[in-house]
């Protein structure tokens, strides 16, 4: 990733295309006001989430994170905070 803090917009648009991917069904379907486990997501899809997540974030996340924050939209508000606070943004 860049050194450019993300967003939670840019962060959810990231989230939704990777699950619309993942499950092969089109983006409108992914709706991020949904918990992750009833669009379709699994276990190890989840985990696949988190760990792209951690990659594109450059932050430490542990899969748990999704009961915390169980939809895509609130996933992306805590993460665009979480960034910008270890950024010192």
């Amino acid at each position: 990733m860049n050194d450019r803090i993300p967003d939670s917009a840019s962060i959810l648009e990231w989230c939704r295309a990777y699950v619309a991917k993942i499950l092969d069904v089109p983006l409108a379907q992914v709706d991020p006001g949904v918990e992750v486990d009833r669009l379709g997501l699994d276990s190890s899809t989840a985990v696949a989430l988190i760990m792209s997540l951690e990659e594109r974030l450059g932050i430490e996340l542990m899969p748990e994170i999704l009961f915390d924050h169980p939809t895509l939209g609130g996933l992306s508000k805590h993460l665009a905070s979480r960034v910008a606070a270890e950024r010192g943004a």
